[in-house]
């Protein structure tokens, strides 16, 4: 039996809803507003997940101030009877640090999972009452996704993206505050390479989205495909196909491939680029700061606490730089995600369901 036969014999294969469709673009604002929706519920744990979360930022950032006092105070003064004490100070301050991290994410955990839990049963309870049209235009395997893995991408963003973003900025915050009463000198020396650091962030929030949305819609294909050849897998056989959905799998495996490698590529440039602008800060900073100890005009103990709080000020700056990425991705799979909770309900359903807002 010749291939045109056999393609003819099974017209099926050829009217298989396009499993590549484009979900409607949207704005990161109306991302982020629609998906704070399902915050409300958990305002208590939302709140507990941010105390924990900024107890812990305070007592981090206190040690830097016990390090200078041991340096400059305990050893510079030749005064052993003190060490124990600071050290258990530092021991607790490290305790309490971590303490309150390990609740944190306790709360984060449970918060994440609740959300999750709502999203896709309203997702899945829209498509229940959707008409059967829709679903003659779309691929199974991409519904599969929006459902399963879109979602979890879209709710990192506020879950996490909330408590990242609002405990970073305090503490970017704070720190500038302190190094600034420490030694304006050297503050201003640590926030020369901030002009690097938001114009590639701006930069990579410019040309980030596309890139998210193409592995996005890569992903959906390869799963839609795979969940069409295992329900049809008699029908492959039957018609001795293997060897041509193969080539098609390989063809939309590649294409996730190739839309993950480019993502990947440029984030291998952008993080690094903005982990070498903050490392620039140290070393401006341990030149002047290494003059001013030389000269006598500052301590040791306070050039070491201070070069302490420069790492805890460009942590939380690394942090933003990957809460940047998180929202990138959140916004591709957010349009997915409501494109399917904002499809028309079935004039039956309208009356016993009205779609998220």
């Amino acid at each position: 039996m010749s291939h045109a036969v056999k393609t003819a014999s099974h017209p099926a294969r050829s009217l298989q809803p396009d499993p590549t469709f484009k979900a409607r673009a949207r704005s990161t604002g109306e991302i982020l507003r629609r998906v704070a929706f399902y915050l409300r519920p958990y305002k208590l744990m939302a709140a507990s997940m941010i105390a924990c979360a900024l107890f812990s930022l305070g007592f981090g950032l206190a040690y830097p101030k016990l390090a200078q006092y041991v340096i400059d105070d305990v050893i510079g003064h030749k005064r052993p009877e003190m060490l124990v004490p600071m050290m258990l100070a530092l021991l607790g301050a490290f305790v309490l640090r971590d303490a309150f991290n390990s609740l944190r994410l306790l709360i984060n955990n449970t918060f994440e999972q609740n959300v999750i839990y709502d999203m896709r049963r309203d997702v899945y309870a829209h498509l229940q009452r959707l008409p059967v049209g829709y679903f003659d235009q779309r691929a199974s395997g991409d519904l599969m996704t929006r459902v399963v893995e879109d979602v979890n991408s879209v709710e990192r963003v506020l879950i996490d993206g909330t408590e990242q973003g609002v405990v970073s900025i305090i503490c970017i915050i704070g720190v500038i505050a302190i190094m600034f009463l420490t030694n304006p000198i050297l503050a201003a020396v640590t926030i020369v390479p901030l002009p690097i650091l938001a114009g590639g962030a701006l930069w990579y929030t410019l040309t980030a989205h596309r890139r998210y949305r193409a592995q996005r819609e890569a992903s959906s294909a390869m799963n839609a495909l795979l969940m069409d050849n295992l329900q049809g897998v008699r029908q492959i056989k039957a018609f001795e196909r293997e060897a041509h959905e193969d080539s098609r799998f390989a063809a939309r495996a590649d294409d996730l491939r190739k839309g993950t490698l480019g993502i990947m590529r440029v984030w291998a440039a952008y993080s690094p680029a903005m982990s070498f602008a903050g490392s620039l800060g140290l070393v401006l900073v341990l030149w002047v700061g290494g003059r001013q100890v030389m000269l006598g005009e500052i301590t040791l103990g306070k050039l070491v606490g201070f070069i302490f709080y420069l790492g805890q000020f460009y942590e939380p700056v690394t942090r933003l730089h990957g809460l940047n990425q998180m929202i990138q991705a959140a916004r591709a799979a957010g349009e997915r995600v409501f494109d399917i909770l904002d499809a028309p309900l079935e004039r039956a359903s309208m009356g016993a369901r009205t779609a998220s807002s």
